[in-house]
């Protein structure tokens, strides 16, 4: 009994344990089903040239053509300005068109053609010729008796035109079309005014002399 009971313990330490066997894996879920709104949404997506896809309501083409006919172009909206902006933007606009300028830089941009000729004694005395009319300056600089000339000749330049408003408006307007109204009758000229004088340039010379005499 000793020897059976020997072997049988012997042979159960040779013996090794049975492996456990792992669970099986857990069956795969059920494919979920798809609403009919979505895929409704699905098949009113179009696809755009570039492969992706966008809603079925507005799009931004950026000046392309629109692939469907039921898609709508959606254009960036305008800026509006508001008042303030618009005078800022004004002011810099006046600001680099009328700048101070002296009298030989005015000249020099109207008439660059036209040569100053300096005789050099203790004063230096400059002429200008235009239009048969000699404009001159004297001052013991030259470059102030350049500026002294052209001064002369805009200040006659501005007096003419002036003189010749003056005499438009005492005479009667010609080519003005009249337009009667409930509460009488307005007159107004036949198209934009036009004029040919260089206004931004004295605009320019007016402002150069009102820095000079204010000493800034």
């Amino acid at each position: 009994m000793e020897n059976q009971y020997v072997e049988n313990v012997e042979s159960s330490e040779q013996q090794p344990p049975p492996l456990q066997q792992p669970p099986p894996p857990p069956p795969p879920p059920p494919p979920q089903q798809q609403s009919s709104s979505q895929q409704e949404q699905k098949l009113s997506m179009p696809f755009l040239e570039n492969g992706g896809i966008t809603s079925n309501k507005q799009i931004n083409c950026d000046g392309k053509k629109s692939i469907r006919d039921n898609t709508d172009v959606k254009f960036p909206p305008k800026c509006k300005i508001n008042k303030a902006e618009k005078k800022k933007r004004l002011n810099a606009r006046m600001r680099r068109l009328v700048c101070p300028k002296n009298a030989s830089m005015v000249f020099s941009e109207l008439y660059n053609n036209v040569s100053i000729q300096i005789k050099e004694h203790k004063i230096y005395t400059a002429t200008i010729e235009i239009d048969g009319q000699i404009h001159s300056g004297n001052h013991s600089s030259k470059n102030k008796a350049k500026e002294k000339a052209c001064e002369n000749f805009f200040r006659d330049m501005l007096n003419k035109k002036l003189s010749e408003q003056s005499e438009k408006k005492e005479k009667s307007p010609e080519d003005v079309e009249i337009e009667v109204g409930e509460n009488g009758s307005i007159s107004k000229p036949k198209g934009p005014p036009q004029e040919n004088f260089p206004w931004p340039e004295f605009a320019s010379l007016a402002m150069n002399n009102l820095v000079n005499q204010w000493t800034l």
